[in-house]
């Protein structure tokens, strides 16, 4: 493993990610000093997530053929341009224009993860994946601090320091990271070309299929989860937004522990697989006890199996994929893997939402519990 390389991947998506947490929280916010509705500031937050999914296979693609570090640069020079405009606007259809910007650029999550996989082998991919996640964590642990505390100069205060960290990112990458595909060749080869039929050749590969469903049904449950978990907690305990948000801050401090620490000793004991099963099995776990904790301290202990089982299954099931793909591969599909999450990110907390509505709080975290149990289930049976 090229310790330099990941350290420096890991330092760029941390620093990328730090920028969009500054933004995130406070959206709601921005949006509502235009008359926005509720329906619209949803439509806000889907928005970035949309087109994300739209885009991340694509930068994954063109990256097997251009290269890791220009689709890198390109991308963050995106989401630069989307936190200026953010920034800078005036209207609810800017917002937008703004959101749609950075949602597009911000599918470069797949070429880290291909630049991950460049540089490392079998035996520690998932480690690698596990720090890619990590950054990931520290940087939406760390970013909605900083946006809150800037929030006080005025909203387009942390708009504008989003796109100073996003000019950061883009000198680290410039400065510090290394190519490591061939362009001469990959420009060359047919395998690198983009198209939707090879995206749909993609989705027929197995094991790749399989994961593509599993990452989507896992990201779909855990949304479902995320999308009624305040209003759960509201009605059982009466919690409000300081309680729930020191609940999440700790359970992101736990999945950024396990995925540095953890992670590297348990896949050096066992295979990717094994972990995968363990940590959908820690998830269904948590969606079991979550609706029938006796009281409000039980809460703290079911964050461990929801961290643990978070904190594992990502890393794991991106290793696995790229395992079985050529390297020449690895952006696009993990693009695609990529995209199954954030689709079912999207789709999740709708369902949940209505469940909650009509049935009950209780039914949607069994309701994700009975997709963990499903697909764990299914994946025991064809992975053995």
């Amino acid at each position: 493993m090229k310790n330099k390389a990941l350290l420096t991947i890991f330092l760029v998506v941390f620093i990328d990610l730090l920028g969009f947490g500054i933004i995130l929280p406070l959206l709601p916010f921005i949006a509502e000093k235009y008359s926005a509705n509720p329906l619209q500031i949803g439509l806000l937050t889907a928005t970035y997530s949309l087109f994300q999914l739209l885009a991340t296979p694509v930068f994954g693609r063109l990256s097997d053929r251009f290269g890791r570090k220009k689709l890198l640069i390109l991308s963050q020079l995106g989401s630069v341009a989307g936190y200026l405009l953010l920034g800078f606007a005036n209207s609810l259809p800017l917002l937008f224009l703004a959101r749609i910007i950075d949602g597009a650029t911000g599918g470069n999550i797949s070429v880290a993860q291909a630049y991950i996989a460049d540089v490392t082998d079998k035996r520690n991919r998932a480690r690698g994946m596990g720090l890619i996640s990590a950054a990931f964590g520290l940087g939406f642990i760390i970013g909605p601090a900083v946006g809150g505390l800037l929030s006080v100069y005025g909203f387009a205060a942390p708009a504008f320091a989003a796109a100073g960290v996003g000019l950061v990112t883009v000198l680290a990458t410039a400065l510090f990271l290394k190519e490591t595909v061939n362009t001469r060749a990959a420009l060359h080869s047919p395998r690198t070309a983009f198209s939707w039929k090879e995206i749909k050749r993609v989705l027929g590969l197995y094991p790749i299929g399989l994961l593509i469903g599993t990452f989507f049904i896992l990201n779909f449950a855990f949304s479902v989860m995320q999308g009624n978990f305040a209003l759960f907690t509201q009605a059982a305990f009466h919690f409000g937004a300081r309680d729930n948000g020191w609940l999440f801050a700790y359970m992101g401090v736990l999945i950024v522990i396990i995925q540095l620490w953890v992670l590297p000793m348990l896949v050096k004991r066992t295979h990717e697989k094994r972990l995968l099963l363990v940590a959908i099995a820690s998830l269904a776990t948590a969606f079991i006890l979550l609706p029938i904790v006796p009281a409000a301290q039980w809460m703290w202990f079911i964050m461990l199996f929801f961290a643990f089982g978070n904190g594992l299954s990502n890393p794991t099931i991106m290793a696995i994929a790229s395992e079985h793909v050529p390297k020449e591969e690895y952006g696009e599909t993990l693009g695609i893997v990529q995209s199954a999450g954030s689709l079912g990110r999207i789709v999740g907390p709708v369902v949940g939402g209505e469940l909650f509505f009509l049935f009950g709080r209780n039914v949607p975290f069994f309701f994700a519990a009975g997709l963990a149990i499903f697909i764990g289930t299914y994946l025991w049976v064809k992975l053995r």
